[in-house]
């Protein structure tokens, strides 16, 4: 777990979780300011804490201006704000969260945004916080008269020794006097990292600044092996400890992320929306409600509060890329906001591809190098939220509405043998959402979700001509369709309801107990036009039926003033598909799950973890029935289940004389039985169950960034060894096989050099060069072929290099990045074989307003 889910400011756990939160704070203070002028009106602050916490000290009093329609009524009392601060000081936002109206709320956030702060210190290190002010609006008065208030401090707290106040305005004074009490707040990327669960945090904030995709983030930052079937729009491909596809589970915001804009994958998420991924290896919290066997990523794009502003992203690149991606926010008022975000994507992917062709002269077939074709692709989508929050018996209230479109030329068959030139396919996703939230009692919350979302898939293959790597048609044939031997004008439709329920009670600790509840019922109808036109039998007119459901429950313990963390879960899972076919194949499925997870601290900044989970995963309707085209049906599929273990180690930013470290070392385990693996054929692909197999991983990770920040080192390796242990059925004759199409390294390394304040105080120059390798692997099973027969990929050595300049004013913030990707043009291969994109070049405008 490199460096992008450090925490610079992670303190020591303690004996319960609601302490977890608060004794991460980085000050417990108070501060007071008076009117502009008055000595006595220095900021004062709390002395920081023993574990080498220095909370930040407001050094520039903020001028709070009393609205006239506050002062005519005669209005006084608290505004609460939560307050962002970078590792300068600088108030980046300034949130209501508590307000008076009356204009107070507006002249707190215009005051507090203009304030200035010695930068909160973690072991002699700046670090970015976030701080409820509560702002106390008062009204001229004799001393005696004014009001007292403290912030309320849980008594778990220790409260440090509280500094001398000066003195209260006098009653000449014709400005009003406030007081500011600051409290930090842990961020929930922190108390996940400190936490029992084997998750790596990926912070995006400076990904959003430079021009690449989720995908290149997540596989240098985590043990997740991430790579395209192609260029721009090619489908993703998710490895995690040797299983892929859905045995690794992509969430948006707490659900699949097919019931969002972005069906296509990972890939066609746009990097500057998501605010965070966490990684979970193997064992999956039951948060989460979803059954997965490998683990699962949760991207989160509901990290920000709701503040008025903009963003918008530019980017450019190779092979006729371009990217562009834009979000905006109002916020009506303390209770009410809305939220737009939109993005559109296309490209040519002519990159140069090396593949075997007839010589027209001689008839011989040789390599030959040339620029890809028919492989165009164009994307676009966007999503609207209406949200009203902090109500009386409601804290959030959230409806979404969404639409994803993507359409994309099919280059050829899935191991790059035969060339298309007419086949092609389409994705449409839309919906909407319901969130809500409340605190029910102070020992009971609840958040639910609940939505609704329809899929159309389109596949087209209805040329009869004969296509080259050119994309020239050389021929034709007595019936059209170049994938299999009659045309495809396939449809189909989706159709689903879902919900999530999760309550959060308080037994002993807060939220030390959890309740999580999952319901998906989804139908799939379809037709092939052609065969409906000649009358013939369409099998995808066939209604298919797929209920699932989940259910989680947990219980977490913290002993010794927090040093041990352990949390009890079990699961259970049911599954019923429908098929409507004349015999009418039904079938319901039961199954269970539990495990455990724990951490020990044997330093504030040393960490040792291990987690076990009995996993079962469902097959999902595509891989029980396939889609009528590329992908063949296999209704005897069985769930699939795994034993799940792992072991490791954390060292969580160690501050030192040379410079700041951080290291980390893990080992996983997977014994799994009934793996449903896609094998690739000719022509088609389908899911098949392979008996035994047994995953064996390591992953191992340095970070180091040097005093002032001005050059870093990362690095990450991880090791797999997945083997086939099958006695019976068709894979038993490959009994001690390596499993096909998985390498057996991958590693890569990053350097960082930066240089700030150019052409201002608040910028960077940043130049980043990054190197990945990719360890050879098989294309089909070991045992196949001898020697130079064999089928397979060598090691790969990939180079990239970034070169980021990025600005601040006030509140608005400007990027641009170069990026050269494959910088000495190696051949790039994807897990099954099909040749990548060589170098190529990209460039990224990003402004925040």
């Amino acid at each position: 777990m490199p460096t992008p889910r450090r925490w610079r400011g992670a303190l020591a756990p303690t004996s319960s979780f609601s302490a977890l939160v608060l004794l991460s704070l980085l000050s417990v203070g108070e501060a007071r300011a008076q009117e502009a002028g008055d000595p006595s009106g220095a900021a004062v602050a709390a002395p920081a804490p023993s574990s080498g916490v220095v909370p930040p000290v407001l050094v520039s009093k903020p001028e709070a201006v009393y609205p006239p329609e506050a002062l005519a009524t005669k209005v006084e009392g608290a505004v609460k704000l939560l307050l962002t601060l970078d590792e300068e000081g600088r108030v980046t936002r300034a949130q209501v969260v508590e307000g008076l109206g009356h204009g107070l709320d507006e002249a707190a956030v215009d005051a507090l945004a203009k304030a200035r702060f010695t930068p909160a210190m973690q072991d002699g290190t700046p670090v970015a916080c976030q701080f409820e002010f509560i702002h106390h609006f008062v009204l001229t008065r004799p001393p005696e008269s004014a009001p007292q208030e403290v912030a309320e401090t849980p008594a778990t707290v220790d409260e440090a020794p509280e500094a001398e106040a000066p003195a209260e305005p006098s009653a000449e004074s014709k400005s009003p006097a406030f007081t500011s009490i600051v409290r930090g707040k842990a961020t929930e990327a922190r108390v996940l990292v400190r936490g029992s669960e084997a998750v790596d945090v990926v912070e995006l904030e400076k990904a959003h600044a430079r021009a690449e995709d989720l995908a290149e983030v997540l596989t240098r930052a985590s043990a997740v092996q991430v790579q395209r079937t192609g260029g721009l729009g090619s489908r993703t491909q998710l490895s995690l400890g040797g299983l892929s596809g859905d045995q690794v589970r992509v969430l948006l915001d707490g659900v699949p992320i097919e019931y969002s804009p972005y069906v296509y994958g990972l890939g066609s998420v746009p990097v500057s929306l998501i605010r965070q991924m966490e990684v979970f290896n193997g064992v999956v919290p039951v948060r989460l409600a979803t059954d997965a066997l490998g683990g699962a990523i949760h991207l989160r794009s509901d990290l920000a509060a709701a503040q008025t502003g903009a963003s918008l992203s530019l980017q450019a690149g190779s092979f006729g890329s371009y990217r562009g991606t834009g979000r905006a926010t109002w916020r009506a008022g303390e209770h009410v906001f809305l939220r737009a975000a939109g993005f559109h994507d296309r490209a040519r992917n002519d990159y140069r591809i090396t593949v075997p062709v007839d010589d027209p002269v001689t008839g011989r077939v040789g390599p030959r190098s040339l620029n890809r074709s028919h492989d165009a692709y164009r994307g676009s989508g966007g999503s609207l939220e209406v949200g009203v929050e902090s109500l009386p018996g409601l804290d959030r209230l959230v409806l979404t509405g969404y639409l994803g479109q993507y359409d994309k030329e099919v280059p050829h068959d899935p191991l790059m043998i035969r060339p298309y030139g007419a086949v092609t396919s389409g994705q449409e996703s839309y919906g909407v959402g319901l969130r809500y939230e409340v605190s029910a009692h102070e020992r009971l919350k609840v958040l639910a979700i609940a939505g609704y979302n329809q899929r159309i898939g389109e596949l087209y293959d209805v040329s009869n001509c004969l296509y080259d790597w050119y994309g020239v048609c050389r021929g034709t044939q007595a019936r059209a369709g170049e994938i299999a031997s009659s045309p495809l004008e396939n449809t189909q439709k989706r159709r689903a309801l879902f919900g999530r329920v999760r309550l959060l009670g308080t037994l002993f600790d807060a939220e030390d107990l959890e309740l999580s509840l999952g319901a998906d019922d989804s139908e799939r109808t379809g037709q092939n036009a052609y065969l409906t036109r000649l009358g013939q039998e369409d099998p995808l007119r066939i209604p298919l039926g797929l209920t699932s459901g989940f259910g989680g429950l947990s219980h977490r313990q913290t002993a010794w003033e927090g040093r041990l963390e352990n949390t009890l879960f079990v699961k259970g899972y049911v599954q019923r598909f429908d098929s409507g076919t004349n015999a009418r194949l039904s079938e319901t499925r039961w199954a269970g799950g539990f495990g455990d997870t724990l951490r020990f601290s044997l330093t504030r900044w040393l960490l040792l973890k291990a987690s076990y989970e009995r996993a079962t995963r469902m097959p999902r309707v595509e891989e029980l029935f396939g889609d009528g085209g590329l992908l063949a049906e296999n209704t005897a599929l069985a769930p699939e289940s795994s034993h799940n273990a792992n072991l490791g180690v954390e060292l969580l930013s160690w501050v030192t004389p040379v410079g700041r470290f951080g290291a980390n070392a893990s080992a996983g385990l997977r014994d799994i039985e009934n793996l449903i693996q896609l094998f690739p054929g000719d022509t088609t692909q389908a899911y098949e169950n392979v008996d035994h197999a047994r995953s064996v991983c390591a992953h191992a990770g340095v970070d180091w960034d040097a005093p002032g920040d001005w050059v870093g080192l990362t690095g990450a390796v991880t090791w797999l060894h997945f083997k086939n242990l099958a006695r019976e059925g068709q894979f038993a004759r490959f009994h001690g096989d390596r499993m096909p199409n998985m390498p057996w390294l991958q590693a890569s390394g990053t350097a960082r050099f930066q240089v700030s304040r150019l052409l201002s105080r608040d910028d960077a120059l940043v130049l980043e060069w990054t190197t990945r390798v990719v360890g050879s692997f098989d294309r089909s099973w070991q045992s196949v072929g001898q020697g130079g027969a064999k089928a397979g990929v060598d090691t790969q050595v990939l180079h990239s290099t970034a070169l980021t300049y990025r600005a601040r004013h006030e509140r608005r913030a400007y990027s641009f990045s170069f990026n050269l990707h494959n910088l000495t043009d190696a051949a790039a291969f994807d897990l099954v074989g099909v040749q990548r994109p060589g170098r190529a070049l990209s460039a990224r405008l990003t402004v925040d307003l």
